[in-house]
């Protein structure tokens, strides 16, 4: 049985994303996630992302290696990384939600975060997992 490992981070944009950026990185990491049996998913906000991604651990582990090298984003932080007996993303190669700090204020332990527009950026472990069960809960409509 292969071992599945969950990363969590964040970083900020190293540039403007237009919905269009934020579209083809979608279209490129799902097809590249689908074929490395990668699942996941992402949050943007004023040029933060907030990302998870589960699958085998040598694969997650490349993957957030190539990650941390991608020259789009800056300020790399993991969160989190953990074996995973289930994924919490197994139908989504990556979903994705465009959010902001009103949308999400509201999720239990973050109204008090939202101080500027890098609050995803600086996410701590248990905030991150807050925010990630909000999300795999459907608290936001995926785009």
């Amino acid at each position: 049985m292969t071992n599945l490992t969950r990363v969590i981070y964040a970083s900020r944009a190293a540039r403007y994303f237009s919905s269009n950026d934020i579209l083809e990185l979608l279209s490129r990491a799902r097809h590249n996630n689908s074929s490395l049996n990668v699942t996941g998913m992402l949050l943007y906000d004023h040029g933060s992302f907030f990302q998870v991604i589960e699958g085998s651990e040598s694969v997650i582990n490349a993957l957030f290696d190539k990650i941390s090298k991608d020259k789009r984003h800056t300020q790399v932080t993991k969160i989190s990384t953990e074996s995973i007996t289930k994924r919490q993303f197994g139908e989504w190669s990556m979903g994705y939600a465009s959010v902001s700090a009103d949308e999400i204020k509201d999720a239990a332990g973050m109204n008090d975060f939202f101080e500027g527009t890098d609050y995803l950026s600086k996410i701590d472990e248990g905030r991150a997992k807050t925010l990630l069960k909000a999300f795999a809960d459907g608290r936001w409509k995926l785009d």
